[in-house]
């Protein structure tokens, strides 16, 4: 009867998590957490399968170290993960030493004794996997442990296939950017908070220069490498909480939330400059790539995301019969 209480309180912690409003890196960094807890383990991770690679990767977890995020990999079939990945079956690991499908990692210094590792799926296509692992000699899983990560791991696997699907109606397939469905949802929110506290909001229309003739002179191809580039230049020039979508074609939008004129002004600039600045090739060429920015403020010039973007269109349209590769704000305009 404890057990089974503490299964339903397991499920219901899991699932309150998944059903927050979090980010979903915080989601998963707070569900290895609590697997962790429930299991009682010493380190919980989740490893999500590259398709195109054919290898599984971390993509958050509770308990291992940052070079064991960033440098440890499976293929399919290498490996307890692999193994699990391989024949989408779960395991549970009294003695890892005594496994002939542990594959140890040379770098790895902490000790391994037991491990629990579960496939993560949907309609029989693997996701990823889960795993946990215990570090002491008397701290060994059971079948019981198993039962309980394999009812858990579903209902992760639901959450992770609905932020597939989701990501897939809201994002750019080129860039990896936001849509202009989504900007545009997303905007009409951040104006109904901004109106609501009486913060200001920036926003910014930004137009790759001579694109057209980029495109002919170089290709099509160099031209999609280029927007990419710009793309993640975009998202790491801007904070974290900034807003960027792939707006159409060569064109961007950029959502600063509780951002002034003059901050979002530098942070135009500074947009400005990093393309400017980087040294963009594609095939071993070089290609002279900048961009223009036009920038509006609520609620100096406007109250509405149609007049907000009519009026940092304006002022980009300025910026490029300036001369582009330059930022205007709409109060010039």
């Amino acid at each position: 009867m404890q057990r089974e209480a503490e299964v339903l309180r397991a499920l219901l912690d899991v699932s309150r998590i998944i059903a927050s409003n979090y980010p979903m890196p915080d989601v998963i960094k707070r569900i290895t957490t609590k697997l962790r807890g429930i299991l009682k383990a010493d380190e919980c991770s989740i490893m999500i399968l590259d398709e195109s690679q054919q290898h599984l990767a971390f993509v958050e977890s509770s308990g291992l170290t940052r070079w064991e995020l960033d440098n440890i990999r499976f293929r399919v079939g290498e490996g307890v993960a692999g193994w699990v990945a391989k024949h989408k079956k779960p395991v549970v690991i009294p003695r890892l030493s005594e496994d002939p499908r542990f594959m140890p990692v040379k770098e790895q210094k902490r000790p391994m004794i037991s491990m629990i590792c579960v496939p993560l799926i949907i309609k029989q296509r693997l996701i990823g996997v889960v795993t946990l692992t215990t570090r002491h000699e008397d701290h060994i899983f059971s079948q019981e442990d198993l039962e309980l990560t394999v009812l858990l791991s579903a209902h992760v696997s639901l959450m992770l296939e609905n932020n597939r699907l989701y990501e897939i109606s809201v994002l750019d397939g080129l860039t990896n950017l936001y849509n202009r469905r989504y900007m545009e949802q997303r905007l009409d929110k951040e104006l109904s908070y901004a109106r609501r506290f009486h913060h200001p909001l920036s926003f910014f229309m930004v137009d790759i220069d001579w694109f057209k003739k980029l495109n002919d002179t170089y290709g099509h191809q160099a031209g999609d490498a280029v927007l990419r580039i710009v793309s993640e230049l975009f998202t790491r020039a801007l904070r974290e909480y900034d807003i960027v979508a792939r707006y159409g074609g060569e064109e961007f939008a950029v959502i600063l939330p509780s951002t002034p004129r003059s901050k979002a002004a530098s942070i135009a600039e500074r947009l400005r400059a990093s393309v400017a600045e980087e040294d963009v090739s594609h095939q071993h060429q070089l290609i002279p790539v900048s961009v223009s920015v036009g920038v509006a403020t609520y609620p100096e010039d406007g109250q509405t995301s149609e007049a907000l973007i009519a009026k940092a269109d304006r002022a980009l349209y300025r910026a490029k019969r300036s001369g582009r590769n330059r930022v205007v704000l709409a109060d010039d305009d």
